[in-house]
């Protein structure tokens, strides 16, 4: 090799150690790892590096699954080698003797640094939602082709990455095909049960013991708020339309309402954020009964405030208000004040034969006008429920395939 090119390889070894260059040390309380990489400090706890140990008694590989005998784990572990190798591993011999071997990369990918963190999550826990009003419901309204998100995995993936975002996806030119909503279900994961039957239909029906299957307004409302576990999506196939009057639906985004009314009234927020509901409902289906009950607020968040989830719905809410009697006038101008602004603010649209809505049951209020149908048509819908956690699920399968 001439002289040039040894000093060129040599450059770029160099360069290349540079870039990888690590070095690890005990913070002053040994209980924290502090790891410098590439002039970036990453902070690791002992006792987590200790229990996502890699090797094979304590971690099955096929399975990704931590096997490690958490009876006998010890929460205050000691280190006593810390060295990192040539190939950029990290390797740490614990005073038991047992030892663990880390990639720097797979431990830079788990930083405790809050921006990393936020970017993980936003990567590969949720999209972010994106709240809309009856201003901005034409740009929030995402249409996808039927065919596409059946046969095209990046369009499905499109599609869910919406659905996530805005609360609802709209799908056109379906087949005439009654289980047309089911395959879109199925082609993602499955149709989640409840005690109607796993493809419904919304039509006429006399005698019903559900509002949504009569002829006259449906006010908005999320599916099954007395569900612990409601399902979290809906996916609605229109078949029929009337050709008369009405029959539209009716749809507002509760996270933008919910939020609207935290700025604007934060006493009647907190009131529909915290005051249990006793959401009900009683009948039966296909001969058989069901008696079915589950307390929450309205508004539900989560343990860092966020708005969560919405149960709404004027028909199901029990007359039983098991509530501090001091709290139930508030509470219904709370109500309200909610129920003025979704009102107000609700979007309006007519399905038409062939096309799918698929609604977040969870955050979105539906609805629908009264109508009237004819000799020629009569409006048949064709629904299914999925959980959410199936849609998150095969969104991040089709991401790690692109």
């Amino acid at each position: 090799m001439y002289p040039r090119q040894q000093a060129v390889t040599r450059l770029k070894q160099l360069t290349q150690l540079i870039r990888n260059y690590s070095s690890a040390r005990l913070c002053e309380n040994k209980e924290n790892l502090i790891l410098d990489i590439q002039k970036q400090q990453e902070v690791f706890p002992l006792v987590w590096l200790r229990d996502n140990c890699k090797c094979t008694s304590c971690f099955h590989e096929h399975s990704t699954s931590r096997i490690i005998k958490w009876i006998n784990f010890d929460t205050s572990p000691k280190v006593s080698t810390i060295e990192i190798t040539n190939d950029n591993n990290l390797v740490l011999q614990w005073h038991d003797k047992h030892i663990s071997k880390f990639s720097i990369d797979w431990l830079k990918e788990r930083s405790f640094r809050e921006d990393s963190q936020q970017k993980y999550l936003q990567e590969n826990y949720r999209p972010a939602r994106i709240p809309w009003s009856q201003e901005t419901f034409d740009a929030a309204r995402k249409v996808y082709e039927y065919e596409d998100i059946m046969k095209n995995d990046h369009a499905l993936y499109n599609w869910l990455v919406d659905f996530a975002r805005y609360g609802m996806v709209f799908t056109r030119n379906a087949p005439n095909d009654n289980h047309a909503a089911a395959k879109v279900a199925n082609r993602i994961a499955f149709i989640r049960k409840t005690h109607y039957v796993e493809e419904f239909e919304v039509r006429h029906t006399p005698g019903t013991s559900n509002v949504a299957y009569l002829s006259g307004s449906l006010q908005l409302h999320t599916d099954l708020p007395y569900y612990e576990y409601v399902p979290g999506a809906i996916i609605l196939h229109c078949l029929v339309q009337t050709d008369g009057e009405g029959g539209d639906s009716l749809l507002s985004d509760g996270l933008y309402h919910a939020e609207k009314l935290r700025q604007e009234n934060k006493e009647a927020f907190d009131l529909l954020s915290s005051v249990e509901v006793n959401w009900l409902d009683i009948g039966s289906e296909h001969g058989d009964k069901y008696h079915t009950i589950f307390r929450c607020p309205v508004i539900r968040l989560d343990l860092q405030g966020n708005i969560d989830k919405i149960h709404y719905s004027v028909p199901q809410r029990d007359s039983h208000f098991t509530v501090d009697v001091k709290h139930v006038k508030p509470w219904y101008e709370a109500l309200k004040l909610f129920v003025n602004s979704i009102t107000h603010g609700t979007s309006k649209l007519k399905l038409q034969p062939g096309e799918l809505l698929a609604v977040d049951n969870v955050r979105l209020l539906h609805g629908r006008t009264s109508y009237q149908d004819s000799d020629k048509t009569e409006r048949y819908l064709k629904g299914v429920y999925i959980d959410w956690d199936e849609l998150f699920s095969k969104m991040r399968v089709l991401k790690s395939q692109k």
